[in-house]
């Protein structure tokens, strides 16, 4: 199970808020700035790229979900969560809704940042139950 954290870890937890988590903080406020909108429709929508293939962050959770061991530990619990609130305004990254993304932003930035802490709290954890 550690080397399957660890893949996640590192293609869900790394990239999911790899542009968006270096922005200004202004930015998260007021008005979606074009700024915004591309660091979320980067981090979210093409979380795992290889080549010209692109796979948004629910699609890389979908990928690795299914050979994690059951019952999921609590901190999987947690990403599946935030996961399924980013594939939420999905279609809003897509189509560039910046009311919705302003309405929801909050909670983007919250299950960025859950799914980023939690995948890095149950890797240390099974590293230190090695």
């Amino acid at each position: 199970m550690l080397e399957q954290v660890a893949a996640l870890k590192h293609d869900l937890g790394k990239y999911v808020a790899w542009t968006s988590a270096n922005l200004d903080d202004a930015l998260w406020d007021g008005p979606v700035a074009d700024e915004l909108l591309a660091a979320l429709r980067a981090d979210l929508l093409e979380t795992r790229k290889h080549g010209e293939r692109r796979e948004a962050a629910w699609e890389v959770w979908r990928a690795h979900h299914d050979q994690l061991p059951r019952p999921l530990e609590p901190e999987l619990e947690a990403v599946a969560c935030a996961v399924e609130l980013l594939e939420g305004v999905g279609s809003a990254l897509t189509q560039g809704d910046r009311e919705t993304i302003a309405r929801e932003r909050t909670k983007i930035r919250s299950a960025q940042q859950s799914i980023r802490s939690q995948l890095r709290n149950l890797h240390r954890r099974l590293l230190r139950e090695r």
